[in-house]
């Protein structure tokens, strides 16, 4: 997906902001950086209060205008992110495959989207972040992630999509994917 200049948009132009949440270090960043064809990134570095990238993609002859919102994970920042989630019209829940603790606190997660988007909430995708560490032998199971996501549909009265992507930013698996589903679950809820 390359980035295209707006002249040679023969469809429509849509411009969305979205916002990347989740644990510190789950991948975020180089879920983001991966996606805009930025490379993967070794060396961990902290977001500080919340990092913006701006990215348009063409898909067919519509232009799509990203507007990135990664917000940072650590807990000395959970008072100034609420100001990164307004106007927010989807967001990547992102966790950490080898690291269950960031699976764990998802609901918090949930819970501050909830109360800063200012809306009956905005799609979701459930991004499992790490795969290439992932051993099903230690990690999380699936069943588990998929009984999350159906909980959330639950919570949410199936308001707007809530889907799940097993991604890896290192390898580029599925980076494209989460993208692609939480883009379709926008234009899907537009729609209705």
């Amino acid at each position: 997906m390359d980035s295209a200049p707006d002249t040679e948009v023969k469809g429509s132009v849509f411009t969305y902001k979205v916002v990347l949440i989740g644990e510190g270090g789950v991948g975020k960043t180089n879920l983001r950086r991966q996606y805009m064809g930025e490379g993967f990134l070794t060396e961990y570095l902290n977001t500080v209060g919340a990092d913006f990238a701006y990215f348009s993609d063409k898909v067919g002859d519509d232009l799509y205008k990203w507007s990135i919102w990664d917000l940072a994970g650590q807990p000395k920042f959970s008072n100034v992110r609420p100001v990164f989630y307004a106007g927010a019209f989807g967001t990547l829940l992102c966790f950490d495959v080898s690291r269950r603790e960031t699976f764990d606190k998802l609901d918090a997660w949930v819970d501050e989207l909830e109360r800063h988007t200012h809306s009956e909430g905005t799609p979701i995708v459930i991004v499992a972040c790490k795969m290439d560490l992932y051993d099903e032998d230690k990690h999380i199971s699936f069943d588990e992630v998929e009984a999350y996501r159906k909980k959330l549909v639950d919570r949410f009265n199936g308001r707007f999509e809530i889907s799940f992507v097993k991604t890896s930013a290192l390898t580029g698996l599925n980076v494209h994917k989460a993208f692609d589903n939480l883009r379709n679950a926008i234009r899907n809820r537009q729609d209705e």
